[in-house]
């Protein structure tokens, strides 16, 4: 899944809840898919801890650099 950008994982998830909501898939398959979408989940915000990491950084690294 390292692989896998943000964008990617979100059109997956958007996927995922189409097929879980048409209801045209076993029991089974829905447990799958819901295991899937839990993990793409955890990924995406994953990133976007990441990305807000980064842009706080960068923020408080230009907030410095101002100040000298």
């Amino acid at each position: 899944m390292d692989n896998l950008t943000y964008e990617k994982a979100i059109k997956r998830l958007q996927e995922i809840v189409s097929l879980l909501e048409n209801g045209e898939v076993t029991l089974e398959e829905s447990i799958t898919l819901y295991e899937e979408s839990a993990k793409l989940s955890k990924y995406c915000s994953e990133l976007l801890n990441k990305a807000e990491l980064k842009i706080k950084q960068l923020t408080e690294s230009q907030n410095g650099e101002e100040d000298e």
